[in-house]
Parts: structure tokens; C-alpha cells; sequence
């Protein structure tokens, strides 16, 4: 199998798994808001963006060399397997006993629930990344898609039969992880594989070596989605920071595109980092990239409007207007995110701390600025600057691990198109929103004719040895 093709499987294989959890997350948020206040969203989204925050310090990005060292030595599966583990349950045991004290002397609403809710998405992440670091794609894209209709009868039955607000989101959350867990262990076997004998202070330190510069950046972009909610609540409230909460979500259907290419990409990204044609590989694969991204954002832009307000009740319908720019956002996050890769292969994972957070300090920035203008826009446009920043320092600082060609002048003309996209999604007009439809659905098509193709090709394939087995 080419690496071409084996990059189109791993795409087939994580979009059949995760773009329905992405997909089912967005129409969640219709419930959500039907149940839930503005003012409690926004307290529930705040919390759980802080222990976003705070889980990677815990684990110390442990998942990130986990799954980089299985890809490069199955066979030390078990070593790995147990060093990481250590690492984890170390810090999980550290968080329970820092937040039972804390809850002790403060009280922090729902605070009880937290370690119950670090400890078993951290677990889950750890089975996940096994299971990609193993190559059973199919068992992690499985594993979301279980997770996604756990949480969905669980948010039924305790959001919408039992009315218990923003405590029953934390509590499927958990039950969900743990359903998750059973499922990847039983297919995969990650705790039977753990042996204790094999703890080696000198392989954890290696592993640390590679994974702790990889927190600060990971810290640092929860750092900024903290920072931006808090500003938010400062001067606009708990209510708009339910809204920008909500408005959130949508930029989900974007990031299913996002999501799927990166899980795949990042296998053969590192798998090719060593071939001599390295470069022009990640180019022409970047430039598949942007042309799928594009062509996702100008397809969602014109029936946005229209999807909050099918979904959301009318305390909710005003996020309309803070999806564009955090559709933005979330492209320029999935470039920064895509050159993240290289120092993935390269080893070299300081370079994407330095560039997050000079990105982050420019994104908090510019919220700083603008929120007393614009209200909660700002944080909207403070996450596109800071990722839009980060990624233009990555493509610079990448070229001494790999030098990625960048066609400038076709990302000027994808970003007035965008611009023109957005201008129009703000004149609120059905015949505009028909026209940029109408353009975007062929365009789409036209972009990324190719991958289409060959995604169709291979699934034919299947298709036809499952027929004839």
C-alpha cells in the first residue's frame, strides 16, 4: 500500500468514527440549550475549559510520547505501555488529592465531581492513543463512536428525563469514558499488557523529555480558550458566556474535517519523516489540506445561520453571530496544528511551544483590546489571531526540520474568498446565503476532486472483498 493510499484509508477509517461523534456533539447543543440556561452553560463551559487546562499538567502530555513510541517500536509495546502508565496514575493520584483538599476548604460548585472527571478521561485518552500508537484505527474510531452514543442516552435520561442541568453533562461525560475504556481494553488489552517489572526511571525520563515541551503548548491554547471566557465574564457576564459556549460547538462540523485528516496525517507524517522526498510530501499533502479546509468552510458558512435557528432555543439564536470568525479560527488552528506534526517527527517538540505561545500572548492580546468594543466577537477573533500567528511562525521556524512550500498567492486568494464569505453570512440574506451555496457545493467538488476519487475507489474496494469473502 502506498503512503498516498494508506493516508486516504486512515481518513476512511477516522471519518466513519469520528465525524458522527462531531457531528452528534453540534446536535447535542440543540438539547443543551432547550434545558439549560445561558448563565449555567456558561459556568459549565468555563469549568470544564479550566480542568482542560490543568489535565495535560497533570498527565504531563504523557499520551504524546505514548503514542510516538509505539508507532516507532511495537515490539516495546509493554515497556512503554508501563512507564507511561506509571507517569499517569501518578498524577492522577496527585489531582484526586489536590482537588479533595481543595474541595475540603472551599466550595466550588461541582467540585466533587472533578477527579471522578480527570481520572476517567485521562484513562480513556490513554487507551485512545494506545490503540492508534498500536495501528488499530478501526478499534479507536470504534471507540468514539460507542463513547458519542453513551453520552447521548445518558444526556437523554439525565438532561432531559431527569432534569439535572449542567451536573448530568459531567456525569455522562464519565460514564461514557468509562464504556470506553471496556471497549478499547477488551479489543486491545492495554491494561493486560502493563507490566510492572518493566518500570524504568531511565525510559520515563525520556519519554518526560519528549512530552513535557509539548505541554506548554498544549497549556497554553486552553490557557488562552480560559482567558477569553473569563474576560468575557468580566464585562459581558455568565449569559454571553453560554453563548460563546454554544457558538463554540458549531465550528465542530469544521474540525471533522480537521480531526480526521490530523489522526491520519500524523501516523504517516511521522512514519515519512526519514524518506528523502520528505518535503515535497508534506507539500503536496498541505496543499490537499487547505484545498479540503476551504472548501469545508465555504459549504458551512451559508446554512450556518439556518442550523442555530433549527437547534437552539431562542435565549441562544444571537450566537449566529460569533460563528464565523471562530470557523476562521478553527482553520487556522488546523494549519498551526498540521506543522505541529514536524516537530512530532522530528522530535524537536520545544519549537511548538515557543510558537503557541507567542501566538496565545497575541490572541490575549487583541481580546484585551477589543471586548470593551465588541463584546464577545472578540474572543471569536482573539482565537483566530492567535492560532493564525502561530501557524505563520511554524511555517518558518519548521524549515530546518522540513521545508513545506507554501503558495502564497493562492492562500491570499482563498483568504479574500473567505472574507467575501464572511462579509456576505453578515448581510443575513437568503438570497446571498443562496448564491454562496450554490458556488460553494461545486467548488468544493472542483478542490478536492482527486481525494474524492480515491475515496471512492477504496471504498468500492471494500466493498467488493466483503462481497466476495
Amino acid at each position: 500500500m502506498n503512503r498516498k493510499t494508506s493516508l486516504v484509508k486512515n481518513i476512511l477509517i477516522f471519518g466513519v468514527g469520528t465525524s458522527l461523534s462531531k457531528l452528534m456533539s453540534v446536535l447535542l447543543v440543540g438539547m443543551y440549550t432547550a434545558f439549560i440556561r445561558a448563565g449555567e452553560m456558561g459556568y459549565y463551559d468555563t469549568l470544564i475549559n479550566v480542568v482542560s487546562m490543568v489535565t495535560p499538567i497533570i498527565s504531563l502530555q504523557i499520551t504524546d510520547a505514548l503514542y510516538r513510541n509505539l508507532l516507532s517500536s511495537e515490539e516495546k509495546s509493554e515497556r512503554v505501555l508501563t512507564n507511561c502508565f506509571a507517569v499517569l496514575l501518578c498524577g492522577i493520584a496527585f489531582s484526586t488529592a489536590s482537588l479533595s483538599i481543595v474541595n475540603a476548604l472551599t466550595d466550588i460548585r461541582l467540585g466533587w465531581y472533578l477527579p471522578g472527571y480527570i481520572a476517567t478521561s485521562a484513562a480513556f485518552l490513554f487507551c485512545q492513543q494506545t490503540a492508534r500508537g498500536l495501528q488499530k484505527n478501526t478499534v479507536y474510531a470504534v471507540s468514539g463512536m460507542v463513547y458519542t452514543g453513551v453520552m447521548l442516552a445518558a444526556n437523554i435520561l439525565l438532561v432531559v428525563v431527569m432534569k439535572m442541568g449542567i451536573e448530568a453533562l459531567l456525569i455522562s461525560t464519565m460514564i461514557a469514558d468509562v464504556v470506553g475504556i471496556v471497549l478499547i481494553e477488551v479489543s486491545v488489552g492495554v491494561f493486560r499488557r502493563l507490566k510492572f517489572s518493566l518500570l524504568s526511571g531511565g525510559e520515563i525520563k525520556e519519554m518526560l523529555r519528549y512530552s513535557i515541551p509539548m505541554l506548554p503548548n498544549v497549556v497554553t491554547w486552553w490557557l488562552l480558550m480560559v482567558f477569553n471566557r473569563f474576560v468575557i465574564r468580566l464585562y459581558e457576564g455568565w449569559d454571553a458566556n453560554g453563548m460563546f459556549a454554544v457558538a463554540s460547538k458549531f465550528p465542530a462540523l469544521l474540525m471533522t474535517l480537521f480531526g480526521v485528516f490530523t489522526l491520519a496525517w500524523q501516523e504517516n507524517a511521522i512514519f515519512e519523516y526519514d524518506s528523502a522526498d520528505r518535503n515535497e510530501y508534506y507539500t503536496k499533502t498541505f496543499r490537499m489540506y487547505t484545498r479540503l479546509l476551504t472548501g469545508g468552510i465555504l459549504l458551512l458558512l451559508p446554512v450556518t445561520r439556518y442550523i442555530v435557528g433549527v437547534l437552539l432555543a431562542s435565549e441562544y439564536q444571537a450566537a449566529w453571530e460569533l460563528i464565523p470568525f471562530l470557523y476562521l479560527g478553527s482553520m487556522a488552528q488546523a494549519f498551526a496544528n498540521f506543522f505541529n506534526t514536524v516537530y512530532m517527527g522530528a522530535k524537536r517538540t520545544v519549537g511548538a511551544f515557543v510558537t503557541m505561545v507567542a501566538g496565545v500572548a497575541g490572541g490575549a492580546l487583541v481580546c484585551l483590546l477589543l471586548i470593551p468594543v465588541l463584546g464577545a466577537q472578540a474572543a471569536a477573533i482573539a482565537h483566530m489571531t492567535a492560532f493564525t500567528l502561530a501557524w505563520l511562525l511554524r511555517v518558518f521556524h519548521t524549515r530546518k526540520y522540513a521545508h513545506i512550500c507554501m503558495e502564497w498567492p493562492v492562500l491570499a486568494g482563498i483568504a479574500l474568498l473567505s472574507g467575501g464569505y464572511v462579509f456576505c453570512y453578515y448581510l443575513a440574506n437568503p438570497v446571498a446565503d443562496m448564491i454562496m451555496l450554490g458556488a460553494a457545493v461545486p467548488l468544493f467538488f472542483l478542490l478536492n476532486r482527486d481525494l474524492i476519487l480515491l475515496m471512492l475507489k477504496m471504498s468500492r474496494d471494500f466493498f467488493q472483498l466483503r462481497q466476495k469473502r
